[in-house]
């Protein structure tokens, strides 16, 4: 009896030794390639206008969210996206 208690027991703290809580990876996004694709073309408290090149809006957009973020804690807004004739794209976000 005192077997089984003894080999229940340590069977039961191996297995909270293995299922022990990994530490969470965090992924960053690698928005470094940005750099070369995207410039900003105006900008102020109200508004930011984005040219960019190979890039798709939903990886411009989170940028602007943080730039309008730093502007008085506003969300940003897509209010327009033009193409250039030199298939560039003009985004411009609104700081809301």
């Amino acid at each position: 009896m005192i077997k089984a208690i003894l080999s229940v027991a340590v069977v039961f703290v191996l297995s909270a030794c293995a299922t022990e809580p990994k530490e969470e990876i965090l992924m960053e996004p690698q928005y470094n390639y940005l750099v070369d694709n995207m410039v900003v073309i105006e900008q102020s408290s109200r508004h930011v206008i984005y040219e960019y090149r190979d890039v798709r809006i939903d990886e411009v957009a989170p940028v602007a969210a943080v730039y309008c973020l730093n502007k008085g804690n506003r969300q940003a807004t897509l209010y327009d996206i033009t193409l250039r004739p030199d298939n560039r794209r003009r985004a411009t976000f609104i700081c809301e």
